[in-house]
């Protein structure tokens, strides 16, 4: 049963990465607030699906994930417990680019992974790991995670389930974010509001001052607690409150704000000639 569940996992997931081809430059122009959303619950991190209209938010009190659409709560992941729809320790979650999302269990040492209306489709158990924390997606078949007991990330082959290759040890202290695209993997340290720069291979590309993620062109932008800038272009936005956890789906970002609310941002680019 272990091993079927891993094929379903790993069929699922080539279907969910096979349309993230590499794209051509496009420049930042702009970036724009097109929503938000407020929470009664203290929420750590959430994502915003544009196809499906779907915000996921992560309500570690209560080990859950809220999906919403519409200004309404429209299904809840979750809550404490050992059955299949619940975490032993709800530690992150990240989104794929068809909608699911990819929960970590952190002390069940477990990966599930719930479609777009909270679905359960598939299990699959971390090898190898002591304090799995934070994970994130490559777009090439392959997951991170953060192990923070051994102060390292871990690359795993989502194919077969091995570990490729571990990095970051000596030169990640904390992380509390972790995104991966094509190219790139970021580990941000909130407390000191900086993030280490990898290639997806592990090798260290450099440091940078606040957050910093990549859009699908692999523009760099950077949220610090004022402003929301690109890193490859004049487009900048102030920022009010206490920003938290930047996520980015497509091309629109979720930014946890005062942690109880998400502002959506629309990511705009110069029209191509």
């Amino acid at each position: 049963m272990k091993n079927i569940l891993f094929m379903l996992f790993a069929l699922i997931l080539l279907a969910a990465c096979s349309s993230n081809a590499k794209l051509p430059p496009r420049n930042i122009s702009s970036f724009s607030l097109f929503n938000t959303h407020s929470y009664e619950e203290s929420i750590s991190k959430a994502y915003y699906d544009p196809g499906s209209t779907t915000t996921y938010a992560l309500v570690p009190a209560n080990h859950q994930i809220h999906l919403w659409r519409d200004g309404k709560r429209v299904n809840v992941i979750g809550g404490m417990g050992m059955g299949n729809n619940n975490f032993q320790a709800l530690a992150d979650i990240c989104l794929a680019s068809d909608a699911s999302v990819f929960a970590l269990d952190g002390v069940g040492k477990k990966v599930k992974k719930f479609n777009s209306d909270g679905k359960l489709l598939a299990t699959w158990e971390l090898a190898n790991t002591v304090q799995p924390a934070l994970i994130a997606l490559g777009t090439e078949q392959n997951c991170y995670i953060w192990d923070a007991a051994a102060s390292e990330i871990i690359a795993y082959n989502l194919l077969d389930g091995s570990e490729m290759y571990r990095f970051g040890r000596f030169e990640i202290k904390r992380a509390d974010q972790l995104f991966a695209n094509r190219d790139y993997l970021v580990a941000y340290n909130a407390t000191e509001k900086r993030s280490v720069i990898f290639s997806s291979l592990g090798q260290l590309v450099s440091e940078s001052d606040g957050q910093v993620l990549y859009d699908p062109y692999n523009n760099g932008i950077g949220l610090t607690d004022t402003a929301l800038i690109s890193k490859m272009s004049a487009a900048y936005l102030p920022m009010s409150g206490i920003p938290g956890i930047m996520t980015i789906g497509r091309e629109t970002l979720a930014i946890v704000v005062d942690n109880r609310q998400v502002r959506l941002m629309q990511i705009n680019y110069e029209q191509i000639p």
